[in-house]
């Protein structure tokens, strides 16, 4: 059994951030505990990826723990997934990385946010095998187990690392594809099939940009408001505030957002 440790420097944080860490630390002493286990994974009746029982134990201490001190409504990947109609919905994903967890390959994250409106009040994305929890609230910074974090500074193409992250749809697979064949010989190009570890490296600086399709609120929310606390900058493909009803997502350390918005502009219907 693998002990999960949460920062020790909460007490300064909203209530509602305190709140969201502690489910998401909850969740992940689930999944460090079944980690090394034989996963039996059935594919989800969407066809849209796997989901597996720690998912299901995950989610369920995530709504336990929500529901016991917060009246705010829950939109969650595997038994509420509607848009969120609410003033504030939290917004969440039991193991972003499902596939990720499923092959023993740790990289995946407890993903949980607090949507107000249009806008990401606060965000949580927690691996409990890396140990790593970070987190922001509007206004208040990001942080990496309670020391603050900022996206790179680097706007060097032959340093640049780039995330390019493919839904599962069709058309999403061919605008992967087509990104690919016009970023492939400028950046470092990386996929690690979990937006949540993608969106929280790039908001610690390790990479430079992140570009997907295809993904569904829960999957991005939380790293909107981190990657945009600590620096960076996060809109749709075409430059305009990033919409819940639509998956296009540019996210970058800002130095580099120009210019990956004119090379993917015409690529969003």
């Amino acid at each position: 059994m693998m002990n999960v440790q949460k920062p020790h420097n909460l007490n300064a944080l909203s209530a509602d951030l305190q709140l969201a860490i502690d489910a998401a630390f909850r969740a992940g002493q689930v999944i460090a505990d079944h980690f090394m286990e034989v996963v039996d994974a059935d594919i989800k009746p969407d066809g849209k990826g796997l989901v597996t029982r720690t998912d299901q134990e995950s989610e369920q201490v995530i709504l336990d723990t929500l529901r016991t001190h917060s009246d705010y409504a829950i939109v969650s990947e595997e038994t509420a997934p509607h848009a969120p109609s609410a003033d504030l919905s939290w917004i969440i994903d039991p193991i972003d990385g499902t596939t990720n967890f499923a092959r023993k390959i740790p990289l995946f994250a407890v993903s949980i946010a607090l949507l107000q409106g249009e806008d990401v009040r606060l965000g949580v994305l927690f691996n409990p095998i890396a140990a790593e929890c970070v987190y922001a609230e509007q206004g208040y910074g990001a942080y990496l187990n309670g020391q603050p974090i900022r996206v790179s500074s680097s706007a060097e193409p032959a340093s640049t690392v780039l995330f390019l992250n493919n839904g599962y749809r069709s058309a999403d697979k061919q605008r992967h594809a087509a990104l690919v064949d016009r970023f492939v010989n400028r950046y470092s190009l990386r996929s690690l099939g979990a937006t949540a570890v993608e969106m929280s490296y790039l908001a610690c600086g390790r990479a430079e940009g992140f570009i997907c399709s295809g993904d569904e609120l829960w999957d991005y929310a939380a790293g909107i408001v981190i990657v945009e606390e600590a620096g960076g900058k996060v809109t749709d493909w075409k430059g305009q505030h990033w919409d819940r009803r639509n998956a296009f997502i540019c996210a970058s350390n800002g130095s580099l957002h120009d210019e990956l918005l004119a090379t993917i502009a015409d690529l969003q219907p």
